[in-house]
């Protein structure tokens, strides 16, 4: 005989679904997540258990309460019987069995989550409870409506043989240690790290994923914690490619206190397995890339490697350098890791993007006919000595550069971010020195730069 219990807390959230999750499996083996606030419990079996459905729904709106939160339990041999009753009575709501199509007969259709078109329907039709739906002649329902229709009638009458849509609780990647005597040193505490990553890609391995991101928490001697994370270039679940990633974020964000105690989570990631196309270079193996970076970020910190991204502003030479990875963390929860550990996120716009003609004859005929002028970047800018006639650069000098200035256009003006802490102005010339060079000028509070070179 089915029995279903349904738990029921209103207006709850992810974090009150979670734990009713966790309060459901505490009594039930079989468990449906429903929707926020609804779970549904599969009771077959348990009378004995609990002592009866009573006292198991008794236990359940205790252990909700224990949380500070109220709830009511609904009890019936389907699962519309069982939200009817949870939502319509009181806290504890026990439908005999066999009796579902008589409590469900002034239930709202809304109970069968149907779609919007079947919604739209039936309200067509004038039908607006179960009761309604369920004497309606099966024949012309099947007829109209195929087989759908009898199946909505059966759920109208209490009539649900479908077992739960079983809900288990995510896998945790996380493994710990602790150290009693405390680790000071860098070269003990990767060597303790290196064994978490071993044990963590050992479990990833043998559910046949990899990790696209690596956190870290050590608690230490003064009563504070020490938080890390990392991303490989690519999902990994290779312990010397993780341990060696590890060490180097550890060296370039060392605790400030001995390490008495240390938990390393690994974010799982089934990475899609894709054939590669015969006419593309073969890419770079994702365990040698990962050891690569992590050398190179050992000795430049781990801020001096990634790939450099414009910003989008009005600043010259605005960039950031964003993380170089070959599959990029997907979803709001990486844009959230990536947000809280202070690793910048991806630049959502598009780059300039340049249109190669198909036919290359005429526009490499056309570039001939146009004279081209490159203009070579001073990086960093350096610093310049100008003289002033009237408000109008007329001299020169420069590391490598110095002159009488024949001609020049300017100034123009560019400024913005005045409402930050970081505002900016300058102006920039382009002026031609006597010798014929041309060359971009810029200044500001801090005096003269060469900006670039015209070639």
């Amino acid at each position: 005989m089915i029995r279903i219990a349904c738990l029921h807390v209103p207006d709850a959230d992810a974090t009150v679904q979670s734990a009713l999750l966790d309060i459901a499996l505490r009594h039930s083996p079989s468990v449906e997540d429903v929707a926020p606030g609804i779970v549904f419990l599969d009771l077959r079996g348990l009378g004995r258990l609990w002592g009866g459905e009573e006292e198991l729904a008794r236990r359940l709106l205790q252990a909700v309460a224990e949380r500070g939160w109220t709830a009511r339990v609904g009890i019936a041999g389907s699962r519309a019987g069982a939200r009817f009753a949870a939502r319509a009575g009181e806290s504890v709501t026990i439908v005999p069995p066999g009796r579902d199509a008589g409590r469900l007969g002034v239930a709202p259709l809304a109970l069968l989550d149907l779609g919007p078109e079947m919604a739209a329907r039936l309200a067509r039709w004038g039908i607006r409870t179960l009761g309604e739906l369920a004497d309606l002649p099966a024949r012309g329902l099947a007829q109209r409506l195929g087989d759908e229709g009898p199946r909505l009638q059966r759920l109208a009458r209490g009539e649900d043989p479908t077992p739960l849509r079983l809900w288990t609780p995510p896998p945790v990647f996380e493994e710990s240690a602790e150290c009693a005597w405390g680790i000071e040193a860098l070269e003990p505490l990767g060597d303790l790290m290196a064994g978490l990553a071993e044990a963590l890609c050992a479990r990833l391995r043998r559910d046949e994923l990899t990790a696209d991101a690596f956190a870290w928490t050590c608690r230490l001697a003064d009563r504070t914690e020490h938080e890390g994370f990392c991303a490989p270039a690519a999902p990994l679940a290779d312990p010397a490619a993780a341990a060696a990633l590890l060490r180097a974020s550890l060296a370039a964000r060392p605790p400030h206190a001995a390490v008495e105690g240390i938990t390393l989570r690994a974010h799982p990631l089934r990475a899609p397995k894709a054939q590669p196309r015969f006419d593309e270079p073969p890419g770079p193996s994702p365990r040698l890339l990962t050891a690569a970076l992590a050398r190179l970020s050992g000795l430049v910190g781990a801020s001096g490697i990634g790939a450099p991204e414009l910003l989008d502003s009005h600043r010259p030479d605005a960039m950031q350098m964003t993380p170089f990875v070959l599959f990029p963390l997907q979803g709001e929860r990486a844009r959230g890791l990536r947000r809280e550990n202070g690793i910048p996120l991806p630049h959502r716009g598009r780059g300039p993007q340049f249109e190669l003609s198909r036919k290359s004859g005429e526009a490499s005929a056309e570039i001939d006919q146009v004279a081209v002028l490159a203009v070579r970047r001073m990086r960093p800018p350096r610093p310049a000595q100008v003289t002033l006639a009237a408000g109008v650069p007329t001299h020169l000098r420069a590391i490598g550069l110095a002159g009488r200035i024949v001609t020049g256009a300017g100034p123009w003006r560019v400024s913005g971010e005045w409402w930050t802490d970081d505002a900016f102005v300058q102006d920039e010339w382009d002026v031609e020195l006597g010798d014929g060079t041309l060359c971009r000028l810029a200044r500001d509070g801090r005096g003269w730069r060469l900006e670039a070179i015209y070639d």
